[in-house]
């Protein structure tokens, strides 16, 4: 009985660890149910390990579910919610290599057009557009930011059969024509509120007259409506192109914004083109000359050798720059007034000739020939003594002006409206230029004074004499000169 009685205490006590090693089971694996995987994983790798003489278990890995938190190299290597992908634009990229002309180029550039038009693509960064597109690249397209978000202009300056832009809007995808002639270069919007640019006040200190640039401080005026303006150049002469666009369905052009310009600016002013706001700041940089090979005496008849031109380099000559202002919703030259005056076209001739610009003095006459006759005068670059513009009679509805030189001749400019047909037709421009022997009586007279710098003075008595004054905005106070009497 003894012996029955121990082996049946054994037994229950065994039973009893049974039932506390089920019990504990059954826990981990609740546990191991309801709790988070990554927690899961993270409390069975501290436990301790249990001594036993047994075979090890492999332990069950908890796969991660949907709902588990993705770690910090999932986000890294994360595709992005949309593709931007464009799997049509890789045939059209294909048959343009192998057929490099017009129509090919003009089927890639349509399916682009619409294909930046959709949502995905104007919210997109244009970075992450060309990444996609492997030929945006290949073909080196330029994305220009116009100032405002989502305002882009897509270009191949690169491309010699591309002849437009692409203007992606979030409303629309316009494609904006460009002569075949022209490169783009860049694009801004202008227009809405700028700020009001500065005044010349005249100030009376005793016996002296002094006029000061005062800048207004904290005052917008409007400038109009908000425009987009490109930039570019002519692929052969490098001549700068200019071209407005109204904001507006259709987009059509606005010729407005340069009507302030000289009538043949753009067929004499080359260099490079740039956006200061909504000012556009030129560096000028003339022509450089070609150097023609000369042809052998004796050549051998009938055979004709190559006399392609060469042309200089550039950056031999020397450059400067001008400043096209942007007031009252158009472009002018800094120092020159938006006005529709004859006085201020032959004014703003003159300092370009003091101030050895003959690129800007050109763009004012109707024959750029004309140039010749103040090189002839030697008044390129004079500064003593100073010269002064004297109004005169008018001429056969002309305007007439005497630039005394103080020298053995004067200059006399005539500035009249276009009456050839074209696009310039009514415009002012410097229509002839004469040679007049210096005259004492006009050397008495009073007048503008053309300074070096793009300054201007008036004198006391020129408000009489030649119907108005012009002053210079650019100019700083410290260095203005007071008005004197000659």
């Amino acid at each position: 009985m003894a012996g029955i009685g121990a082996s049946y205490l054994l037994t229950g006590k065994s039973m009893t660890n049974s039932k506390k090693l089920a019990t504990s089971l059954l826990s981990l694996s609740m546990a191991a149910i309801f709790l988070p995987a990554s927690l899961a994983i993270e409390r069975s790798a501290h436990k301790p390990a249990a001594k036993s003489s047994s075979k090890p278990v492999a332990k069950p890995v908890a796969k991660p579910t949907a709902n588990a938190p993705a770690n910090a190299s999932t986000n890294l290597t994360a595709k992005p919610a949309v593709s931007l992908v464009a799997a049509n634009l890789v045939p059209l990229a294909e048959d343009y290599r192998n057929n490099p002309d017009e129509l090919s180029w003009s089927r890639y550039a349509t399916y682009l057009r619409d294909l930046l038009a959709l949502p995905q693509y104007v919210a997109a960064e244009p970075t992450h557009v060309v990444a996609s597109n492997p030929s945006l690249g290949e073909f080196k397209v330029k994305v220009s930011e116009t100032g405002i978000g989502n305002f882009r202009v897509w270009s191949f300056p690169g491309i010699r059969e591309s002849h437009a832009v692409i203007f992606q809007t979030p409303a629309r995808t316009t494609a904006i024509p460009l002569p075949q002639s022209v490169s783009f270069r860049d694009a801004h919007i202008v227009g809405g509120v700028s700020h009001a640019a500065a005044k010349v006040v005249v100030v009376k200190k005793g016996k002296h007259t002094i006029t000061k640039v005062v800048n207004v401080a904290h005052t917008a005026a409007p400038s109009g409506p908000k425009s987009l303006v490109l930039i570019g150049a002519d692929r052969t002469t490098s001549a700068l192109w200019f071209k407005g666009f109204q904001l507006v369905e259709g987009i059509p052009e606005a010729p407005e914004l340069f009507s302030a310009l000289p009538a043949f600016f753009t067929q004499n002013v080359t260099g490079k083109a740039a956006f200061s706001g909504n000012d556009i700041v030129l560096t000028i940089q003339p022509p450089a000359p070609a150097r023609v090979e000369k042809r052998d005496e004796d050549k051998i008849p009938g055979l004709v050798k190559d006399t392609i031109s060469k042309p200089v380099a550039a950056a031999s000559t020397a450059g400067y720059k001008v400043t096209l202002k942007f007031v009252g919703g158009k472009y002018t030259l800094a120092g020159h007034t938006a006005d529709d005056a004859p006085q201020s076209i032959a004014l703003s001739f003159c300092q370009a000739v003091v101030n050895s610009r003959p690129d800007i003095a050109k763009s004012w006459l109707v024959d750029s020939k004309l140039i010749s006759i103040p090189k002839y005068l030697g008044l390129f670059g004079r500064v003593s003594p100073p010269m002064r513009l004297v109004a005169m009679s008018s001429q056969g509805g002309s305007a007439r002006y005497r630039l005394v030189t103080s020298a053995k001749n004067d200059l006399i400019v005539e500035v009249g409206r276009i009456t050839q047909p074209g696009p310039r037709r009514g415009q002012l421009a410097i229509k002839a230029l004469f040679v007049a022997p210096s005259d004492t009586i006009a050397q008495k007279l009073s007048g503008t004074l053309v300074l070096p710098g793009g300054g201007a003075t008036p004198s006391v008595n020129s408000s009489a004499t030649t119907g108005g004054t012009h002053s210079s905005a650019d100019r700083p106070a410290t260095t203005s000169p007071a008005v004197r009497k000659n």
